[in-house]
């Protein structure tokens, strides 16, 4: 069988890599640098840059910083190509277009691949908004941002979700002055509300200003800043502007109209992560479900299975998120809001990092633990972390949202001493009131 994967990040890298395992000859196209956005502008860039920050000594130097993380991308590159390589993945360098549903042609070289079965991962992009279009210079996008030569004094953040609130942690480590700006009630307004109300407290003690359930009325550039004025009467200068209002799919080299095309611009695709086109699969970002690299490798292992005919289906009912903020944010399953909608009889345990040893050991007391559960059943259904290591340690609550365990039956689980896993075993006592360390 022969097979084309337009696009070479998380989700295309990988259906490449699972349909040449599985014995087809495999073509994968990539106008840009494999890797896609999150090895190349986002998810290793920002956490590498993040760490750095957090753990240095002395004055920030730009430039050392950007060296450091360019050596990380470079090395994971490397790695990546030497795997597609090793594995026997066809590299294309080209912009391509899909004429048909077996054919691509390839810009660069004006020539066309013919296909029996061809996966669309082809990404998204920083979405603009009418009055916030990306310059390059004042007006940026989360793209434009490894491109400044220095750091600004000032920065206004557009949208307080997961890449706004990442940011606005990364300008308050390299010294600039920040302020964001939400639409909706709250920073990470897809968040638990506690979760919210906890990053939001740790914004405010280290002045990292947020105005939310806001809209922006006026821009005006100026020679050295931007001045925004807001809904609510009050103006915001800056330097420069970062707009991260969410993403925009990558569906232009679509050149047939035989796939059905959302309405934001996604290509609709079933449990299978086929398209309406029997031969045409699609994964990552450009499919419009969750907008997040572990989550388009898991579609492009479901879509390049199908494409070899096995029948796999996606389960988007169990997905850990996490963010990397003033502190790490790590989320799992029903927020609490959603499981009394769905009329779940919840009951919850919450344990603060404050009542941990390991915590104090490692100086980072801030946050807390938050497992949900079924009252009736006994079983937890959601779970949502603010604190050190929240990134890590969520999994463990997604293994219990998975298997649908328990609260009883986890509560007694022993964990290792000093830990902040220890937070987790604390949390789940405390859904039957029997937490140890925690001060009532």
């Amino acid at each position: 069988m022969k097979a084309t994967v337009i696009g070479g990040g998380p989700a295309g890298y990988v259906s490449a890599l699972v349909m040449r395992r599985l014995g087809a000859e495999v073509f994968l196209i990539e106008k840009e640098e494999i890797g896609g956005t999150c090895l190349n502008r986002g998810c290793i860039p920002t956490k590498t840059i993040i760490h750095n920050l957090k753990h240095a000594c002395s004055s920030i130097d730009l430039e050392i910083l950007m060296e450091k993380k360019d050596k990380i991308v470079d090395t994971q590159k490397k790695g990546l190509m030497m795997l597609l390589k090793q594995t026997g993945v066809k590299i294309v360098q080209s912009e391509a277009e899909l004429v048909n549903p077996k054919t691509v042609f390839l810009k660069n070289t004006q020539e066309t691949i013919q296909a029996d079965k061809i996966i669309i991962a082809t990404g998204s992009r920083p979405r603009e908004l009418p009055m916030l279009n990306f310059d390059g210079e004042k007006i940026l996008s989360s793209d434009d941002l490894w491109m400044l030569k220095k750091i600004p004094k000032s920065i206004t953040i557009i949208g307080a979700g997961a890449i706004g609130c990442e940011f606005a942690w990364i300008f308050y480590l390299l010294g600039s002055k920040v302020t964001l700006v939400e639409l909706m009630p709250r920073v990470l307004p897809m968040e638990d509300e506690d979760v919210s109300k906890e990053v939001e407290k740790l914004f405010k003690k280290r002045k990292i200003e947020f105005y939310t359930a806001v809209k922006i009325e006026d821009l005006k550039k100026m020679d050295n800043s931007v001045q925004i004025t807001l809904s609510n009467g009050k103006i915001v200068t800056s330097e420069i502007v970062l707009v991260s209002v969410g993403r925009a799919f990558n569906t232009e080299c679509i050149k047939t109209s035989e796939i059905k095309i959302g309405s934001k611009k996604e290509i609709v695709v079933n449990e299978r992560m086929q398209s309406n086109v029997e031969n045409i699969f699609a994964a990552g970002d450009v499919t419009g479900q969750w907008l997040l690299a572990h989550v388009a490798y898991r579609e492009a292992e479901v879509a390049a299975k199908n494409a070899m005919e096995y029948n796999e289906k996606m389960d988007y009912s169990v997905i850990p998120s996490t963010i990397f903020t003033v502190s790490e944010v790590g989320s799992v399953g029903l927020k609490e809001k959603e499981a009394t909608e769905k009329g779940i009889n919840i009951k919850k345990g919450i344990f603060p990092f404050r009542a941990s040893g390991k915590a104090h050991i490692i100086e980072e007391i801030d946050g807390f633990v938050k497992v949900i559960a079924d009252r009736d059943s006994d079983t937890i259904v959601g779970a949502h972390i603010v604190g050190a290591d929240a990134s890590e340690l969520i999994h463990e609550l997604a293994v219990a949202v998975k298997l649908k365990a328990k609260a009883k039956q986890l509560k007694d689980l022993i964990h290792s001493h000093p830990t902040l896993s220890e937070c987790v075993g604390e949390a789940l006592k405390d859904l039957f009131d029997e937490a140890i360390h925690k001060i009532k």
